[in-house]
């Protein structure tokens, strides 16, 4: 697997080539599972649920895909809870488009009203408290800021929200990573598997086209939140009511 960073795991891969070939030298490789997790949009009782359920182990890799803010009632929850996960699992998290609303609408009120009357915004100040911005902790715009446009591996390309199929992965857009519309995209020219989020699925199941799957199945509009086990297809799914399901791709 690649990385912009050192691999966690790289010591313990040099060290089993230093010792006697078993399977059981290899088993933290086959044993860890990586794990996408769909748009979050402040829906902390569904995020609680499905951590609970999938049961992450220190060997997995936790890929959230973007949009933790806005629609539902707990963004300041969702983004505690994650920072939290951070100090136990290895996570990684990606941008979205409401994030970049959210920090544009600190900034402009023109873009404040917007995000306040169209985006959702109005749940996410509330969840801080009555002071609106300013009670927006330091911690939170880092880990903002901290949070990747798009993340890669041997196999799969990681995004909020697309690709353009024939430009390579470090020259793609900033629209085109968190704005552009699912549809129906082409193969990515790396030939590697596109995950994403961001289009939600009215049908409230992973769509998948074999080249790229779309986990976001709306949870913060009264759908699904998803997390998908990138190497099997499983899929697992919560919901703000308290219900979970499962599913394969």
């Amino acid at each position: 697997m690649t990385d912009s960073g050192t691999s966690p795991y790289s010591i313990r891969v040099q060290e089993c080539f230093t010792l006697p070939l078993r399977a059981e030298s290899f088993s933290f490789l086959t044993d860890m599972r990586t794990l996408a997790i769909s748009d979050l949009h402040g829906c902390l009782n569904a995020l609680e649920l499905l951590i609970e359920t999938i049961q992450p182990q220190p060997e997995d890799h936790l890929i959230f895909v973007g949009d933790y803010v806005d629609r539902g009632p707990d963004s300041k929850g969702v983004i505690d809870f994650i920072i939290n996960l951070e100090q136990q699992f290895r996570v990684t998290c990606l941008s979205g488009n409401h994030e970049e609303k959210f920090f544009l609408s600190r900034i402009d009120k023109t873009d404040l009203a917007h995000w306040l009357d169209a985006w959702g915004g109005g749940p996410t100040l509330d969840s801080y408290g009555p002071g609106g911005f300013d009670d927006v902790p330091d911690s939170h715009w880092d880990f903002l800021l901290r949070n990747r446009p798009y993340y890669e591996t041997e196999t799969h390309i990681f995004v909020h929200a697309n690709l353009e199929a024939h430009t390579p992965l470090a020259q793609q857009l900033p629209f085109t990573l968190i704005h552009k519309k699912f549809g129906e995209p082409e193969p990515h020219q790396s030939g590697k598997i596109m995950i994403c989020g961001h289009t939600a699925q009215k049908t409230h199941v992973p769509l998948n086209l074999g080249h790229a799957i779309c986990i976001d199945t709306d949870v913060g509009r009264g759908g699904w939140l998803t997390c998908l086990h990138v190497e099997s297809g499983h899929y697992w799914q919560s919901s703000v009511t308290g219900e979970s399901r499962e599913g394969d791709l």
